[in-house]
């Protein structure tokens, strides 16, 4: 019975740690989430989810196939309203984390969309 209390408290206190990582990243990536006027949208730039998918290529593919399964569930079908989102938001989504939001910058770099 101890040993079962002794796990639980061990698990809270790991769920404790990680939402205080969480609460970090957040906080960083809402301090690099600025607007840029000068750059092109994803409208000027004709590129479109499937597009973002590919620039994840084939090593990540797992990753882009989640990132869009989980914003058609939030009716998000469009790269244009796909970068409305900050990219906090994108973590609020249940079934993202930050692999998949490292994986989604680098692939918009390679599109030339800076997010």
């Amino acid at each position: 019975m101890k040993e079962k209390q002794q796990s639980i408290a061990s698990l809270i206190s790991r769920l404790d740690d990680i939402e205080t990582e969480l609460k970090q990243v957040r906080s960083e990536l809402a301090q690099i989430a600025t607007p840029d006027v000068n750059k092109p949208s994803a409208s000027q730039l004709e590129y479109t989810l499937d597009d973002l998918c590919q620039a994840f290529g084939r090593k990540h593919k797992p990753y882009a196939t989640r990132l869009v399964n989980v914003l058609q569930q939030h009716g998000i079908i469009t790269l244009q309203q796909f970068l409305s989102l900050t990219p906090g938001q994108l973590l609020d989504l249940e079934g993202v984390g930050v692999g998949t939001l490292k994986y989604t910058n680098s692939a918009l770099k390679r599109l030339g969309i800076e997010w």
